[in-house]
């Protein structure tokens, strides 16, 4: 029987081909990701782990009292807080010798990158549970994309392999799979709708990853009248 994510796979199938091969990974495989472009990510993603853990916390306020997926994500903000992650992003800076400061603003992000955490949060506000992991779930499969890819892989950098292991801990693969959970029993007693909605929320959530990795690939941090509004390496 078809999982509905198998459904969303198939979906998808494009945009996911282009998160999982997207030339940024595939230069950090080949050992050719050059410190600007590693940097402009970590950078760019201050504002993501805010935000996404502000989707989490929306989540749980929405939970029923003691659901397991509550449970987990509630594990990740006190395992993984917004300073924790971001203190431990900024180390790799400081060891790759990069003399910029990571921040939580949206205002110091990429074009790219506003417009992914915008659909997580505004999907955090509107949507239902079953709505939201599955505006996270994209996210989540860094645990595949990077943490499992990169596992046994030597990197030109230290910082860069402490980078990919930050996805192989279990906390990050525990919420990984509590999204899967939730999302799949949603999806069964769902209306056509909802489901509609969901595989959407999904498809959008694959698109915006893509952007930010096209962002960090090119190093664009342009707003309109702006060439450079100081988040770029």
């Amino acid at each position: 029987m078809t999982t509905f994510i198998e459904e969303c796979e198939e979906f998808t199938a494009e945009v996911w081909a282009a998160y999982k091969n997207h030339p940024w990974i595939e230069a950090l495989a080949g050992g050719i990701l050059t410190v600007a472009q590693f940097s402009f990510f970590q950078i760019d993603d201050g504002a993501h782990v805010a935000e996404f853990n502000r989707a989490l916390a929306l989540g749980i306020a929405k939970a029923p009292v003691g659901h397991p997926w509550a449970r987990a994500a509630a594990h990740v903000l006190d395992d993984m807080s917004t300073s924790a992650e971001l203190s431990e992003k900024q180390s790799l800076l400081d060891e790759l010798g990069v003399e910029r400061r990571i921040e939580h603003s949206r205002w110091k992000c990429s074009p790219a990158r506003e417009g992914y955490v915008n659909h997580l949060v505004r999907t955090a506000y509107e949507g239902s549970l079953g709505d939201i992991a599955t505006s996270l779930y994209p996210c989540s499969l860094f645990t595949v994309v990077i943490g499992e890819r990169f596992r046994n892989t030597d990197m030109s950098h230290s910082a860069f392999k402490r980078w990919t292991d930050m996805y192989t801990r279990p906390t990050r693969n525990e919420m990984r799979e509590q999204h899967f959970a939730l999302i799949e029993a949603t999806a069964a007693t769902a209306d056509t709708e909802a489901r509609d909605r969901m595989r959407q929320i999904y498809r959008r959530s694959l698109e915006h990853q893509v952007r930010v990795f096209d962002a960090a690939w090119v190093m664009d941090q342009q707003w309109p009248g702006s060439a450079d509004n100081g988040t770029a390496p």
